[in-house]
C-alpha cells in the first residue's frame, strides 16, 4: 500500500482514520487517511490518471468520483471537493507520507475552507423568462408608438424611422433585462452564504429566455427558503430550474489549486 500511488477525492475534518469502505472509480474501495485533523479520501491506484478515447468512458469516470463527494458530503456533513484525476504519487517518500505531509502543511487553508462550506451545499439556479412577451409589452409602449407614427415623407425617413424604432425597443429591453437579474440576485443572495453568477450572455435578438445562471452555497434552510422565493415568482413570466445538491466546488475551485 505505500508503494502505491493514491487517488484523491476530497477532504472532511476528521481527527481519526476511517475504515470507511465506500465503492469509488471502477468499484474501488475508498478509505480515510488522516492528519492534522483533516482526512483524504482516497482509494490506491497506479500512477497515471484515469483516461479514455470514448467520452462516455469519461463520463462514468466522473460520476463515480463525484457520487463518493455525494456520500461524503451526507456522512461527514460536508466535503471538500477535489478535481478529478487528483492523484498523489510517490516519490523519495511513500505516496501516504506525501499526501499527510500535503494535509499538515494545508492545515490553516483547509480549515478555513471547511469553515465555510460545513453542513453546506451547492445549488445551480436557472432563471428564464419570457422574451417574446416582454418584447411585445416594450413595442406597445407608448414611446415606441410615438416614434412608429410620426408621418414620414420618403421611404428613407421611414427606414430611419424603423430603425430607431428597433434601437430604442432593445435599449429598453436590455435595461428591464438588468432590472429583474438584479431583483433576482438580490432576493436569492439574501438567503445564501454565498452566491456566484455563471456567465452567460443575453441576446434580446437571439431565441434565448435564460434570464440568469447562478451557483448558491447553502445550507437545508436556506435552500428552503430559496424555493420558496422562487415558487412565489413562478408565473407565465418566470420559470425556474433547481439542480443539485452537488460538493461545492463553485466556491472553494480557487482554494484547492
Amino acid at each position: 500500500m505505500p508503494d502505491e500511488a493514491l487517488y484523491v477525492y476530497g477532504i472532511v475534518k476528521l481527527g481519526f482514520e476511517l475504515d470507511w469502505k465506500e465503492a469509488g472509480i471502477k468499484g474501488k474501495d475508498v478509505y480515510t487517511i488522516n492528519e492534522g485533523g483533516f482526512s483524504a479520501l482516497v482509494h490506491a491506484c497506479e500512477e497515471k490518471p484515469y483516461i479514455s478515447e470514448d467520452p462516455n468512458k469519461i463520463k462514468e469516470l466522473i460520476i463515480a468520483h463525484n457520487k463518493v463527494l455525494d456520500r461524503a458530503m451526507k456522512y461527514f456533513d460536508g466535503v471538500i471537493p477535489l478535481h478529478f484525476n487528483t492523484i498523489i504519487k510517490k516519490g523519495e517518500n511513500s505516496s501516504q507520507d506525501n499526501l499527510k505531509k500535503w494535509l499538515n502543511e494545508s492545515k490553516e487553508r483547509l480549515e478555513k475552507i471547511w469553515n465555510k462550506i460545513e453542513s453546506k451545499k451547492e445549488y445551480g439556479i436557472r432563471i428564464y423568462y419570457d422574451k417574446e412577451k416582454l418584447v411585445q409589452e416594450i413595442s406597445s409602449s407608448k414611446e415606441i408608438e410615438n416614434i412608429q407614427s410620426q408621418e414620414s415623407k420618403g421611404a428613407g425617413l421611414s427606414y430611419l424611422l424603423q430603425s430607431k424604432a428597433k434601437t430604442k425597443i432593445n435599449e429598453i429591453a436590455w435595461d428591464k433585462v438588468n432590472e429583474l437579474k438584479n431583483k433576482f440576485y438580490s432576493d436569492i443572495k439574501k438567503v445564501s452564504d454565498d452566491l456566484k453568477i455563471n456567465p452567460s450572455r443575453i441576446f434580446i435578438d437571439e431565441e434565448k429566455d435564460l434570464l440568469l445562471s447562478l451557483s448558491a452555497l447553502v445550507n437545508n434552510q436556506q435552500i428552503s427558503k430559496i424555493k420558496k422565493i422562487l415558487g412565489q415568482k413562478r408565473s407565465n413570466d418566470f420559470s425556474f430550474q433547481l439542480t443539485g445538491p452537488f460538493a461545492p466546488y463553485t466556491f472553494v475551485e480557487n482554494e484547492t489549486k
